[in-house]
């Protein structure tokens, strides 16, 4: 453990009897911690179970609410039924019902529903913060009592097609410079996930752009209803997802970005900082007649028993806390990590895939 590392744990402990009760964040500092101590393999021998992340609704009836710039067009609203993912440089539509994300290598990280039978479709993205040095995998595929269908990001297997037992089948097409991966039973629909693929250009459907320019705005007004919000996550600057949040829960969310205490966090607020500006998440709300981007740092600073998130609208900057973030942290931006969990039970040597 380092020096900086120390110093998170020490403030953490310090204030453990004040500690919010937002267990998910406090899991992400540990786990975070837990990742730099050393380069780690996953293999089959370190297989996690996880909890299901709740699904954002964002279905072709949101299109009114998500405006854009004229002259960047973006991609039309998904069939019903579907909905579109993106990472990095790419979209791609999936099922509706595909609503389970992890973050890790495929297929040794996965989400199990709770109750037997319960094993349904993944969302896995292969993200940046893990380090494909650090993270592999010696399985090519689950057994086929667990075996799930899936969408991967990313992951580390060549452009192709395998055929696996049991009638499986795993196609990998690069698009946009990004990997996609479909490992399902039903022919039709890998094709119909991969045809729908598209490089992004401009911005993706819920108006994200590739990478994160920073603050963007001119403030927000206080007074314009707000319908929606657009929420486009990033990491070091790059793409991870996005999604869109509608009704009150949008409404909710502006509420607490325009109302929250103005400027930085308190003064003491770098002493339980960890990893800052490399987890960012632009928010634009969209209003009856303009849209507002506001600029959210996850930056995972706690003080005083509470986690202060940085927050800069292009005009004024605020410091808002984990409820915020619980409003934004659901579905895609929620990504469950089993590979931090666990150490590895040696070096494995990754099957060729």
């Amino acid at each position: 453990m380092d020096a900086h590392e120390k110093l998170i744990v020490t403030s953490l402990s310090k204030h453990a009897t004040e500690a919010p009760s937002d267990a998910d964040l406090l899991a992400a500092v540990h786990h975070r911690l837990h990742r730099r101590r050393t380069g780690r393999t996953i293999g089959a021998a370190v297989l996690a179970c996880a909890v299901v992340a709740t699904a954002i609704t964002a279905t072709h009836s949101l299109t009114t609410d998500l405006r854009t710039d004229p002259e960047v067009a973006r991609p039309a609203a998904p069939d019903a039924g579907w909905r579109w993912e993106s990472y990095k440089t790419v979209q791609v539509q999936v099922p509706q019902e595909w609503a389970q994300y992890v973050s890790g290598p495929a297929p040794c990280t996965w989400i199990e529903g709770p109750g037997s039978g319960s094993i349904k479709p993944v969302i896995g993205r292969f993200n940046s913060w893990l380090g494909p040095s650090s993270y592999v995998c010696e399985d090519a595929v689950r057994p086929v009592n667990v075996r799930q269908q899936y969408l991967w990001f990313n992951d580390v297997q060549a452009p192709g097609i395998k055929q696996y037992d049991a009638g499986w089948t795993e196609e990998t097409r690069l698009v946009g410079g990004v990997k996609l991966s479909v490992l399902t039973q039903d022919d039709a629909l890998r094709k119909r996930i991969l045809d729908s693929a598209r490089p992004i250009t401009g911005t993706d459907y819920y108006g994200c752009s590739p990478t994160d320019s920073g603050p963007r705005g001119s403030g927000v007004d206080p007074g314009d209803r707000i319908g929606s919000a657009s929420i486009c996550e990033y990491w070091q600057n790059t793409l991870v997802a996005g999604s869109v949040l509608d009704g009150d829960r949008a409404t909710k969310l502006a509420q607490r970005l325009t109302t929250a205490p103005t400027g930085p966090p308190p003064a003491k607020w770098a002493e339980g900082c960890s990893d800052p500006d490399q987890r960012t998440f632009v928010v634009t709300l969209n209003g009856r007649t303009k849209s507002y981007p506001v600029r959210i740092t996850y930056a995972l600073c706690y003080v005083d028993g509470t986690f202060w998130f940085p927050v800069d609208d292009g005009a004024t900057q605020r410091h808002t806390d984990s409820v915020t973030l619980d409003l934004i942290r659901q579905g895609t931006h929620n990504q469950h990590q089993p590979s931090d969990l666990f150490d590895p039970a040696g070096p494995l040597t990754p099957t060729p895939r």
